[in-house]
């Protein structure tokens, strides 16, 4: 039977009986069984079955949707094939579906040339004194950074400490770099709550800079990627930006932010096509202004600043992801 004959007869084929608790066979060989589904895994111990034998279990769920045969032709055991869970829900307190469900994070993870990733939960030690690879630049000496001792699961808290006009603390991580570039993507989600979300702030990616804010406005000399909340911003309210130095494209009040409560703010870098906006694994802002995206290397950059009283900004996690290996 030619090849053409096999790909018309199983796109015009009758559709076999629907899985129940019998096993139904689809494909049987010298070996055994290859291919089977049901609504009831074949038990431990029954024959029949080839090594490596594929069982769909109709009824299952995650982590017990597909098994195979591990054991052997007369004594079979079918054990549950992984599957990796990237992420877990929009509403959830772990990463985002829409940001990195269709990430290389594993792949990243077993070869750094295909891409990098940073993660941190902020389980270990923090000294507030040398920030731990942190560089830290306070203003009128107020702003600390450190841990969080009530906390399970591990906090970093970085708080602007004063309540004079000018306290405010910018910290940068210098050697957590990423630089987007045609055919690169940067995927960025932090969990995140302001202790009181009137004051001002910034979460995401920049260059080197002692103050990514200043005199209550963003600065404008070196590349950024990130949401922020500034003097002159709707109260309770964060904003997005990309920018290219000073040619930026920045949305006010993409989404509501209420004081002590945790939200998730993430965003993605296309190359040098888009950006997009996610509150709560919920796409809300995208960028395509080309001149605004950024094409210059940035590393983690937080800041917290004096708008009306001490700003105190809690990050329970961040996770980024360089995806298309190295930019130079």
């Amino acid at each position: 039977m030619s090849r053409a004959n096999l790909g018309f007869i199983h796109h015009n084929m009758i559709p076999s009986d629907a899985g129940v608790a019998n096993v139904q066979v689809v494909w049987r060989t010298e070996d055994g069984i290859t291919n089977a589904y049901g609504k009831t895994v074949p038990t431990d111990g029954a024959s029949g079955y080839a090594v490596g034998c594929i069982f769909h279990h109709v009824d299952g769920a995650s982590g017990s949707a597909l098994y195979i045969n591990e054991g052997t032709g007369t004594s079979c055991v079918f054990k549950p094939i992984a599957t990796a869970d990237l992420s877990g829900s929009a509403a959830g307190a772990g990463p985002s579906p829409l940001i990195w469900d269709d990430s290389k994070v594993l792949q990243a993870m077993l070869d750094p040339t295909l891409g990098f990733m940073f993660f941190d939960d902020f389980l270990g030690q923090i000294d507030a004194t040398t920030g731990d690879g942190w560089t830290l630049t306070q203003s009128n000496s107020t702003g600390t950074i450190s841990g969080l001792a009530t906390d399970q699961g591990g906090v970093l808290v970085c708080t602007s400490a004063g309540s004079g006009a000018d306290d405010s603390l910018n910290a940068q991580l210098k050697n957590c770099l990423f630089k987007p570039a045609a055919g690169v993507t940067i995927r960025f989600e932090a969990r995140v709550n302001m202790g009181d979300a009137t004051q001002q702030y910034f979460l995401g990616l920049a260059g080197v800079s002692t103050a990514i804010l200043a005199a209550g406005a963003i600065e404008d000399t070196v590349d950024k990627c990130g949401f922020f909340h500034v003097a002159a911003s709707t109260d309770d309210k964060i904003s997005s930006i990309t920018s290219r130095t000073s040619a930026d494209d920045a949305t006010v009040d993409v989404a509501d932010n209420a004081d002590n409560t945790y939200v998730k703010l993430g965003f993605v870098i296309d190359g040098l096509t888009s950006v997009k906006f996610y509150v709560n694994g919920v796409l809300v802002e995208t960028g395509t202004t080309a001149a605004a995206i950024p094409n210059a290397v940035m590393c983690l950059t937080l800041f917290a600043g004096y708008e009306t009283a001490a700003a105190t900004m809690h990050i329970d996690w961040i996770r980024i992801l360089q995806e298309g290996g190295r930019a130079s």
